[in-house]
């Protein structure tokens, strides 16, 4: 069996274009600061930079502006300067749940997508190419789920982005996570003592496509994910016969799927879905940097 050939090094340098209006926030630490962290173990020039210090020098690199550039108080200086830009260097838009106009992306060379559904609705509406890189999990998030003798099941994201969170206290604790500041992040030290992870989303009319973070998450532990079917990420990465689905986020369902885990905790539907859980591995480091290799060789043979 032969071993497969490794890929020639890009000749491109990577950089992840940031407004420092956002510098703080969870998007911007994850798929700038943390994703050129995981780029530079394959690429040899990989750097992070506020918008304001992209100058006259600028060779010969692709640049992925990050969703901090894309907000509304801060896209409209970034198209201005992007003709600009483009004559010295390929720009990407990497918008992950923004909702972005196809205008808008159409002056970029291309799209970076952090989920599968983003990138499919992409690929059939704009010119340029659209590159699928999965969001990655927090790589300060390593701790596994400890053994427990039951299941415990909490949720851990933005309060306003969940359901039932002041009527479902006898089956999942709540963590709030500011995604405002990535800095400090005290609600990880809770994250072992759970063995399930409740994940219903409530849809704001400001959402774009969603990545499967919390699924990744679940995952990256080893926890049982409680997800609804109509999640469209959900419904591509996990079995149709998972166990733990929930066909609506209605109270009702939402309890009866809990009970379900509850019941079956250590039985054949629990270690059904840890195995379905476990077979997800498109947000592993070694996954995210194939991804962004890929990309860096097609855009070189792009010229």
């Amino acid at each position: 069996m032969h071993a497969t050939p490794a890929m020639a090094p890009p000749s491109r340098g990577l950089g992840f274009v940031c407004a420092r209006a956002f510098e703080a926030s969870g998007s911007t630490y994850l798929r700038a600061t943390q994703l050129a962290e995981l780029a530079a173990r394959r690429i040899g020039r990989v750097r992070v930079c506020d918008l304001s210090e992209l100058d006259d020098e600028l060779r010969d690199e692709v640049l992925i502006f990050n969703k901090s550039c894309l907000q509304a108080r801060v896209l409209g200086d970034v198209l201005r300067r992007l003709p600009s830009i483009r004559s010295r260097a390929v720009c990407l838009a990497d918008p992950v749940d923004l909702s972005i106009s196809v205008e808008a992306l159409e002056k970029f060379d291309g799209v970076v997508a952090a989920s599968i559904g983003q990138a499919e609705h992409l690929a059939s509406r704009l010119r340029g190419p659209v590159f699928l890189v999965h969001h990655h999990v927090d790589l300060r998030l390593n701790a596994m789920a400890r053994e427990c003798s039951a299941a415990r099941a909490a949720y851990f994201g933005e309060l306003v982005n969940t359901w039932h969170v002041d009527t479902l206290n006898e089956f999942v604790d709540f963590f709030s996570v500011d995604t405002t500041n990535a800095t400090a992040i005290p609600w990880a030290r809770h994250l072992p003592f759970y063995n399930v992870h409740y994940c219903l989303r409530r849809t704001r009319s400001i959402d774009g496509f969603k990545p499967a973070t919390k699924l990744f998450l679940a995952a990256s532990l080893g926890a049982p994910a409680v997800i609804e079917r109509a999640n469209d990420e959900a419904r591509r990465l996990l079995p149709a016969d998972y166990p733990y689905f929930a066909e609506s986020t209605e109270l009702a369902e939402a309890c009866r799927v809990l009970r379900r885990v509850t019941e079956t905790f250590g039985k054949d539907d629990w270690q059904y879905a840890k195995a379905a859980m476990s077979a997800i591995d498109c947000y592993r480091p070694e996954r995210i940097l194939a991804s962004i290799e890929s990309m860096m060789q097609i855009l070189d043979r792009r010229g």
